[in-house]
């Protein structure tokens, strides 16, 4: 797998704060509610980033127990 981008999301009851890296730095970083029609949302934005494709990435998001459970 090459792996070009990388995700990072802080969880929060009410907000995500999202970072896309890559090429040794953050290209597009947003902050968006924590509901599914705000993260489907967000995956339209992620899809029209340059060169950006579902299967090159690697999502990280913190352990926050119930935050992120679904």
């Amino acid at each position: 797998m090459d792996i070009r981008h990388f995700i990072g999301i802080d969880v929060s009851k009410n907000t995500l704060d999202w970072a896309v890296y890559a090429n040794k730095g953050i290209i597009w970083q947003t902050q968006s509610e924590n509901s599914p029609v705000a993260i489907r949302a967000i995956i339209k934005q992620l899809l029209a980033l340059p060169n950006f494709q579902i299967a090159n990435c690697v999502v990280c998001m913190e352990h926050t127990g119930l935050y992120n459970a679904s």
